[in-house]
Formats: structure tokens, C-alpha cells, sequence
């Protein structure tokens, strides 16, 4: 993923959220995600508007802060406002004399790498190693480094294959705030050379940079988009009533001649036909009655 587009905004400036909230719908050429809140916080600004067009990963889109109160101060906020100073007093003085900074529009394509959160209360964090040197390409699932902080020492995975274009902590340099560029990733070896003299936050705002740990592309699965209603199949017409026409009673069959008479009995079609059957069961029937006497059944005769 190398950019998004915002359908939706699930919160809206001054609300709070805990870690694990939908913040938004963020919608690629691929999928449709949701983008979850890595910790507790309260919306201060929206940036880019629902439907406002694809977003390069990396690029401001909204503005966190701790407690409500603080949300006023930040109404006419700017993201190149407050960041390019504090990128300035960061950087050591030799930076002062570097030559000019590359305009963004002249660089190949790259990711400016922050200080990923490697947990959902991880604010800042010490690189201790550097796994990888400038130029050396690498894979999704590499140790790009070993980052220590008050609570653990944990593996600064990749999430996608790349090459280190610079690398712009030192190891062992003090703690660095999530979110502070700490490298910068190139998608061929001839491009590290570009950005030799590259100082983060010298390139304007349509830089692809990627935030922390990439949160667009850690979000759950995405909400399943509710299938149309089926139509309504058309009721079946009403069938037309016809009127019955009246039975024509049927003539009594004639018994064929020789059939054996039921009287009426409940033995049926049996006897009312000339079958050898009939004829047999009669004949049987009368010689039990004559050596046993009637059992009550009606005879067929």
C-alpha cells in the first residue's frame, strides 16, 4: 500500500477514543479497511476531508491530543506550522552548512521511516542496533533494528521489501519520539545516492513518507459492505376463479355377469368384479362357515 483514500470518518474533532477504536474507513485499490487507534487520545483536528481523494502513506491526516481542553489550541493548526521548527532544533549543527535540500519532485520514489510504536503505549524508544547499513536492501519481515524502551527491547521489523536509502538516527543517540524519521527507504540500490544530503522534513508535504508502523495497513479486517437487498419477486397473479360445473352424477356399474354380490359389504371392488380371486375367497368362506360356524364377518355372498 503506498496510498489511500478517507470514505469515512468514524470520530470528529473533539471526541475521545481508546486504543483499538475505528477512527475511519480508508478504502485502496485493493481494500477496504478500518484505521484503529493505536492508544487512548482525543481528535483535535481532521486534516483531509471524507472523499477528499487519495492520501500518499505517511501524510498528515488528523491531529491527536491527551486531554480535551487542548483541542481549541489547535483550530487554525497547519501541519508544516509546528513541525519544521522542532525538525530544525533536532538536527545537529552540521546540518546548518549542508548544501540545499533535493526538491521532493526530484527525488525517486522513497519512505521516510518514523519511530515505529511497537506497543499500543510505546511514546518513545532508544535504537540500541542498526541490523542494516545505508544501501543494503532487505525484506518484509527483516530486524532492521533492535529498539529498546522503558519496558522492553523488541525487533523493528520490515513491512515490505526496500533498500535503506539513509539512515538518520545513530544507534545509541538518546531516545527518539514515535513518529520522529529515522530512516529512509529506497525500491532500487541506484537510488540511495540521492539522498546523501537528505534532512527530514526539507521535502514538501507530497513526499510519501510512512507513519510509525504503517497503522493503515495493521487495521483489522474490514467491515463486510451489506449486500443490496434482493428485489421483491412479483407476486404471483391471482388465479381466476372458475366457476365448478355441477358433477355429473355417475351411472352404478353394472356387475359383470357372474360377479359375486357384496350386499353392500365393506369387501369392495374385490367381489363386485368376476375374478378367479373373488370366486375362491367365496368358495372358502362358505366352507368354514359350514365347519365352524359364523365368525360375524359379512359374506361376501
Amino acid at each position: 500500500m503506498t496510498s489511500g483514500s478517507i470514505s469515512k470518518w468514524n470520530v470528529s474533532v473533539g471526541d475521545t477514543f481508546i486504543a483499538g477504536d475505528s477512527l475511519a474507513v480508508i478504502e485502496t485499490d485493493k481494500a477496504t479497511m478500518d484505521f484503529e487507534a493505536q492508544d487512548d487520545g482525543v481528535v483535535a483536528k481532521i486534516l483531509v476531508e471524507e472523499g477528499g481523494g487519495e492520501v500518499e502513506c505517511g501524510l498528515p491526516i488528523m491531529v491527536t491530543v491527551e486531554e480535551e481542553e487542548e483541542v481549541p489550541a489547535f483550530a487554525n493548526f497547519v501541519p508544516d506550522a509546528g513541525g519544521a521548527p522542532a525538525v530544525a532544533e533536532s538536527a545537529p549543527a552540521a546540518a546548518a552548512a549542508a548544501p540545499p535540500a533535493t526538491p521532493a519532485a526530484d527525488l525517486p520514489y522513497h519512505i521516510v521511516v518514523g519511530m515505529p510504536a511497537l506497543s499500543p503505549t510505546m511514546e518513545a524508544g532508544t535504537i540500541s542496533k542498526w541490523n542494516v547499513a545505508e544501501g543494503e536492501s532487505f525484506v518484509a519481515g527483516d530486524s532492521l533494528a533492535v529498539i529498546e524502551t522503558d519496558k522492553a527491547t523488541m525487533d523493528f521489523e520490515a513491512q515490505d521489501d526496500g533498500v535503506v536509502g539513509k539512515i538518520m538516527v545513530e544507534a545509541g543517540a538518546g531516545e527518539v519520539t514515535v513518529g520522529v524519521p529515522i530512516m529512509v527507504t529506497v525500491e532500487e540500490e541506484e537510488d540511495v545516492a540521492a539522498f546523501k544530503d537528505f534532512v527530514a522534513g526539507s521535502a514538501p508535504d507530497t513526499s510519501a513518507t510512512e507513519a510509525s508502523v504503517a497503522p493503515v495497513e495493521e487495521v483489522t479486517a474490514p467491515e463486510p459492505v451489506a449486500a443490496a437487498a434482493p428485489v421483491a419477486a412479483a407476486a404471483p397473479a391471482a388465479p381466476t376463479p372458475v366457476a365448478a360445473e355441477p358433477a355429473v352424477a355417475a351411472a352404478a356399474p353394472t356387475p359383470a355377469q357372474g360377479a359375486v354380490s357384496l350386499g353392500g359389504s365393506s369387501w369392495g371392488q374385490l367381489a363386485a368384479e368376476s375374478s378367479p380371486l373373488a370366486r375362491a375367497l367365496a368358495s372358502k368362506q362358505k366352507e368354514y362357515i359350514e365347519k365352524y360356524g359364523s365368525t360375524g364377518h359379512v359374506p361376501i355372498v
